[in-house]
Formats: C-alpha cells, sequence, structure tokens
C-alpha cells in the first residue's frame, strides 16, 4: 500500500524521471572515470556535478508534491484517513524519497544491460547524452520493476525499524 502512494510522486509527478537521471549521469560518469585517461576530469566533473543536481531537483520536486498533496488533504477533509495521511517530515525525506529513489536501480540495471551488451556501445553511448534515449521503454515499461522494488524496501524498512522498537 505504502508503495502505491510514494508512485503518485514518482510516476504521475514525473519525479522518477530526475531521479533515473541521477543514476543515468552516474553511470555515465563512471563509466567514463573508468575508461578514460586523466585528461578527461572536467567531464567527469560535469556528469558528477549533473547527477548531484538532478537529485537535489528530484528531491525539491517530490517535497512540493508531497505539499501540495498535504495541502488537498486539508481542503477535502478536516480529519482525513490515516491510511493518506504523510508520515512525518524526516520520515517523508530519509525514507520514502530515499526508497523512490533506490527503487529505480532495477531500471537502471536493466538500462545498463540494454547499453553494454544488447545494443552497439558507441552507438547507444551517442544517445547517453540526449534524454531521448527512451524513457518510455526503460521508466514506463519497467514501472513494474520499480513498484516491486519499492514494495521490497518499504517491507525492509518495517522490518528494520520493528527490530529497532524491540531494544
Amino acid at each position: 500500500m505504502m508503495a502505491i502512494k510514494l508512485a503518485i510522486p514518482a510516476y504521475f509527478g514525473a519525479t522518477v524521471v530526475l531521479a533515473f537521471e541521477f543514476w543515468r549521469y552516474s553511470l555515465v560518469g563512471g563509466l567514463i572515470a573508468v575508461t578514460s585517461n586523466a585528461s578527461n576530469y572536467s567531464v567527469i566533473f560535469f556528469f558528477a556535478v549533473a547527477a548531484i543536481a538532478a537529485l537535489l531537483l528530484a528531491l525539491i520536486w517530490f517535497l512540493i508534491l508531497t505539499g501540495v498533496y498535504a495541502l488537498l488533504l486539508k481542503f477535502l477533509w478536516s480529519n482525513p484517513p490515516q491510511w493518506l495521511i504523510l508520515p512525518k517530515f524526516r520520515s517523508l525525506i530519509i525514507r520514502d524519497f530515499g526508497i523512490l529513489v533506490l527503487s529505480i536501480l532495477p531500471i537502471v540495471a536493466v538500462f545498463a544491460i540494454y547499453i553494454l551488451f544488447v545494443s552497439s556501445f558507441k552507438q547507444t553511448f551517442a544517445d547517453l547524452r540526449t534524454p531521448r534515449l527512451t524513457y518510455d521503454i526503460f521508466l514506463l515499461r519497467y514501472w513494474w520493476l520499480w513498484f516491486i522494488s519499492a514494495a521490497y524496501l518499504y517491507q525492509w524498512c518495517i522490518k528494520k525499524s520493528s527490530v529497532h522498537d524491540k531494544f
């Protein structure tokens, strides 16, 4: 149920696109760092800054969407149902946004396998710099990977917190 609630700002709010950009820039920067010589530090720095900027934009957009959601709940209900209420701000940032970003890793793995093994690397490397590298394939066709990993990560977080609550 929590993964379904997270899917609203993730997929309908397109936060997953910015988080995917974070992983994509990180992947490309890592590939360049591993495969190139020392003269490409400026390119590696660009990808590192772009990855951090994409992650910050994803966080800001996530917070805007959750703020609008919270205002909408207050507008519609004086006492909203418990299952619709957002968690506390710290939990929202650490747990929910972290799960949103980490749940994209299986899609990034499919993306990396596609880049490295399925298509020719030179042809696709040129496409890496353009956002037309088919978000519909990697984000919309594999949404179920995101959903399964988000549900698993929520379950893991709940188990982890229940173990800490016992002690």
